[in-house]
């Protein structure tokens, strides 16, 4: 009897300790699961520096596709980092490097608009003028432009006149004058050949009074001259031959000018 209540408690324990072997097996597995149900760290997302880094690379490597979906990844993921506003400069420089001059132009425009006192708006606004500059036409074409051009480094000299892009800028308006004054005498010349001289005398008045800075008044009056001329008006005529050859006598046109008095 005693041997049988010692295989009892042997069962029993061998129970327990069976029991107590599976309850740990169990918790043990448990916790594995548990673990494996919790969220993996996240990865977080890329570094802006690096983005920009990586952007700024691939732009001095002339990978210009890859910088514009780099630069773009950086303002989409990163839209308050300081460096997004320096993305949205650098995708401007990266259409520019692409000859896409009217997408430069744009982001140039709403860098400088949007960023004002930022160290380089003033250079954004310069590369505004650039882009439309690169698009000029001859004179015997559309000249919008020479006139979009124009209008950025005008507004370059007056809102940043002391910054190192004044002085080109400077030198380029005056260009972009002289062009836009070449255009008016293109198409007035063109007015005159087909005998519409009031065409002609309107593009004429609209050199002097536009453009009297830019070489071209002692063309636009005697043209205006010969416009009169052909249309009876001689004492109109007169006075636009006598202000060549008063204001000046070394043009080209000031011995033409003294014929007509002389004729008159």
């Amino acid at each position: 009897m005693i041997n049988f209540f010692k295989s009892i408690d042997g069962v029993l324990l061998s129970f327990r300790k069976g029991t107590i072997t599976a309850l740990l097996v169990f918790f043990a597995f448990s916790g594995i699961i548990g673990c494996s149900s919790t969220p993996l760290p996240i990865q977080g997302k890329r570094d802006p520096a690096e983005l920009y880094d990586k952007g700024m690379t691939a732009y001095l490597g002339e990978r210009y596709e890859e910088a514009e979906t780099t630069f773009k990844t950086l303002m989409n993921e990163f839209p308050l980092n300081k460096l997004s506003v320096e993305a949205q400069l650098m995708l401007a420089d990266v259409y520019y490097g692409m000859e896409r001059y009217e997408d430069s132009a744009s982001y140039y425009t709403n860098f400088s608009a949007l960023h004002p006192t930022h160290p380089k708006a003033a250079y954004s606004m310069f590369q505004k003028g650039m882009s439309h500059f690169k698009e000029v036409l001859s004179v015997d074409r559309d000249q919008t432009a020479t006139r979009k051009a124009l209008f950025a480094f005008e507004d370059l000299s007056k809102a940043y006149p002391d910054s190192t892009y004044a002085p080109k800028a400077k030198e380029l308006i005056s260009f972009l004058r002289k062009r836009l004054a070449e255009r008016e005498i293109y198409i007035a010349r063109y007015y005159f050949k087909s005998r519409n001289y009031k065409g002609a005398l309107g593009r004429l008045r609209d050199v002097l009074k536009n453009y009297p800075d830019t070489g071209f008044t002692d063309t636009a009056l005697y043209f205006i001259g010969e416009s009169y001329t052909r249309l009876g008006e001689k004492k109109l005529a007169d006075d636009a031959y006598s202000t060549i050859i008063s204001n000046f006598p070394e043009s080209p046109f000031a011995r033409g000018a003294m014929e007509r008095l002389k004729d008159s």
